[in-house]
């Protein structure tokens, strides 16, 4: 990263971008129904001289950056039950992508007398905010995927990057400071109402466990930093 400059505003090397699916997730979300130049360069998607930024390359429909792996484990970790990699796409479609794997093996339908209810094995508003945490605040430059790992008993989000420098565990875990590693991308984020107040996303997966007598862990490396979520009880 330059100084004072932030990883997702350089000017990206890929400028052959298309944004088919922020046009239509800004479509259902915001009533914006055409992605514009305008709107590209308020977003700071492009710059002043129509260079697209990572930014820009990070939310475009194709882009050569490394995604997610998610891969669901059985009884331990040499046996793989099902592995997907959503990589080279838009970082709104690999959240969404990940959220259904975590549906498949963490939820299910049951009828309770006359209703239909959603049983939720770990909350699905802390897999949510740990997901988008590890997009919004990965490295870029590092060419590593986030990773998922889903057990019987747990799911680990591990995202490459430590934290920024300057920034203690003491100030990360109770969200007194918010420092931003990729500010444009945490911006669309919020927009999309899919973060909330900035640096309050750990206290947020918290309150999620808030009944829980087994808590989430974080973990936290130079390199990178995993969030661990245990399954409940079938009542969270």
């Amino acid at each position: 990263m330059c100084k004072n400059r932030s990883y997702d505003s350089l000017v990206s090397t890929d400028q052959d971008l298309t944004f088919k699916i922020l046009e239509q997730v800004f479509k259902d979300e915001l009533g914006i129904r055409k992605i514009t130049d305008d709107i590209l360069i308020t977003l700071e998607f492009k710059n002043r001289d129509s260079h697209y930024t990572n930014a820009g390359a990070l939310l475009a429909d194709q882009n050569n950056y490394r995604g997610i792996d998610i891969v669901r484990f059985g009884e331990n970790i040499n046996i793989m039950l099902d592995r997907q990699a959503y990589e080279q796409m838009s970082i709104l479609e690999e959240y969404k992508q990940a959220i259904e794997k975590y549906r498949q093996y963490y939820q299910r339908e049951e009828i309770i007398g006359s209703e239909r209810k959603t049983i939720q094995f770990i909350p699905e508003k802390a897999f949510r905010k740990a997901v988008a945490n590890a997009l919004v605040h990965r490295t870029g430059d590092v060419n590593a995927q986030i990773k998922i790992s889903m057990f019987d008993d747990r799911i680990e989000i591990t995202s490459p990057g430590g934290l920024p420098d300057g920034f203690s565990k003491e100030e990360y875990l109770p969200g007194q400071i918010s420092i931003l590693r990729n500010p444009i991308i945490a911006g669309v984020f919020f927009r999309l109402g899919l973060i909330e107040q900035f640096g309050t996303g750990v206290q947020r997966i918290l309150k999620e466990y808030s009944h829980s007598i087994i808590q989430p862990q974080f973990l936290i490396y130079d390199n990178s930093i995993t969030i661990k979520l245990p399954v409940g009880q079938g009542s969270l």
